[in-house]
């Protein structure tokens, strides 16, 4: 195999990586919106009971709180790839031209890290849950590694965004400074 066969086959594993990513954030986005709709039709049936019908129904407040979960994990990795999260970036301008990559690298570094953290402390409490084999304490009595899963599930598809972001960051970074030193 040639250096440039290996280089694009290296290039396609990537770029296959990325797709994949962006397509289950997709689906996870998409599942998110369908149940946050869920939940908003559930909050005015709800009132339409409570105070209309003068009929309220108990197990609603359950269900909202049982999805809100699913919600979130569903939605953490699509908003880190579009950017929605927080970012601080009121010193940027303090920032030196030329340490803008190095302290977004970082950014990115940390952010993976931080993932990384996040899926182990999610799935130790998830392992937790399964091994005790806890039942909630609502309305709606159900065992919580049935709704739970969904949190490693949610973690681990945040730490692949984040690995991705990083890898396209440092690609991209390297490409541009190729280009930088081809022009001179």
């Amino acid at each position: 195999m040639t250096p440039v066969e290996l280089s694009h086959e290296r290039a396609g594993w990537f770029e296959r990586l990325e797709t994949f990513t962006r397509i289950v954030n997709r689906i996870f986005a998409a599942l998110a919106c369908l149940l946050v709709l869920v939940i908003m039709t559930a909050i005015v049936v709800q009132i339409v009971y409570r105070f209309v019908l003068d009929d309220p129904i108990a197990w609603v407040l359950d269900i909202t709180i049982f999805l809100l979960v699913f919600v979130f994990f569903l939605s953490v990795a699509p908003a880190l790839q579009s950017g929605s999260h927080i970012e601080v970036d009121m010193f940027d301008a303090l920032i030196a031209d030329r340490y803008r990559k190095a302290v977004r690298l970082i950014g990115k570094i940390l952010t993976v890290i931080f993932a990384a953290i996040f899926l182990w402390t999610v799935a130790a409490f998830y392992t937790d849950i399964v091994e005790i084999d806890e039942v909630s304490f609502t309305m709606l009595i159900v065992q919580l590694k049935y709704l739970y899963w969904i949190g490693p599930l949610g973690a681990l598809q945040f730490l692949l965004t984040a690995v991705v972001l990083l890898i396209r960051f440092w690609r991209e970074s390297l490409t541009d400074d190729e280009a930088v030193v081809r022009a001179d």
